[in-house]
């Protein structure tokens, strides 16, 4: 991760000059201008889209060249898979891909096409990500979330201490703004959003952060980050939610993992119960802090 304090004599650039003039020509601007379309910079702690915006005296930016330069999130890896039969791929996906045809899908052409996204994970979520060989799989498996039969559990590293050791956040959640082509979510009146329930279990504390257990109930957009920021502890590194953080470290990335997935097998009936083991850069955090 790379950031910078904007000068009163760079006030007025474009974001792709800013950035390009900074690292003095190391990148290309079309390299530079897809990441920022990639939500990998941010402003004052919220998403840049536009490479054309006018940077301030005195603003903060930072660009994250992790998830571009990962070479993980680019290619298929074997070592990925956690769990494959002739009806399912459980694969642990890395940060910095997104969860569609011309992301996680395009991984897996030349290996095995024609694969299903059972669910999605967020572009800089990792972990257990179930993906369905064929039609019978894929719509009995879709059946197990509609029902709310399938159980996820996810790790996540939240802004400040935790007082309480567990709880329950209920409510609806439904958009309540946009911006820059992206949708925030959030809790509106019954009547405008979809029930959304999580439970969560503090794992451990830092001085100025949390490590949290999160089992989402159900299955919405941004479900886990909305509520930990409503709940006042936003997620280490997700600028789209978090506009202040008390923790001084700077995450890579958006500090969440999808840890755990058990479901029924979509042809034998069997239990499967399936674990993802963290990446390197949420352990360097927990490393750094919960010492």
């Amino acid at each position: 991760m790379s950031e910078w304090i904007a000068t009163t004599e760079e006030a007025g650039l474009k974001l792709l000059t800013f950035l390009s003039q900074r690292f003095e020509g190391k990148y290309s601007s079309r390299f530079l201008k897809k990441l920022i379309e990639n939500n990998a910079c941010q402003i004052n702690g919220r998403t840049e889209r536009f490479a054309s915006t006018q940077v301030g005296n005195g603003d903060h930016i930072v660009l994250h060249l992790e998830d571009a330069l990962t070479p993980s999130a680019k290619r298929f890896e074997a070592d990925r898979i956690l769990f494959e039969d002739d009806a399912l791929i459980v694969y642990n996906k890395p940060a910095g891909i997104n969860c569609d045809e011309k992301g996680i899908l395009a991984l897996w052409e030349d290996v095995l096409p024609g694969l299903r996204l059972v669910h999605r994970l967020d572009r800089n979520t990792t972990g257990a990500l179930l993906l369905a060989k064929h039609d019978r799989a894929f719509e009995e498996l879709v059946k197990q979330f509609k029902a709310l039969q399938v159980e996820k559990s996810y790790l996540a590293i939240v802004d400040g201490k935790l007082e309480q050791p567990k709880g329950k956040i209920e409510n609806y959640l439904g958009k309540k703004k946009a911006f820059a082509g992206q949708t925030l979510w959030g809790s509106v009146k019954s009547a405008r959003g979809l029930y959304a329930c999580t439970d969560w279990v503090r794992e451990t504390s830092g001085k100025d952060a949390t490590l949290v257990s999160c089992c989402p109930k159900t299955g919405r957009t941004h479900q886990i980050r909305v509520h930990m920021a409503e709940l006042g502890h936003p997620i280490l590194g997700d600028f789209q939610y978090g506009k202040q953080f008390l923790c001084t470290y700077r995450a890579p990335r958006l500090l969440l993992h999808s840890e755990k997935i058990s479901f029924q097998h979509p042809v034998t009936g069997e239990k499967v119960d399936i674990s993802a083991p963290l990446p390197d850069d949420f352990k360097h955090a927990k490393q750094m802090l919960f010492k």
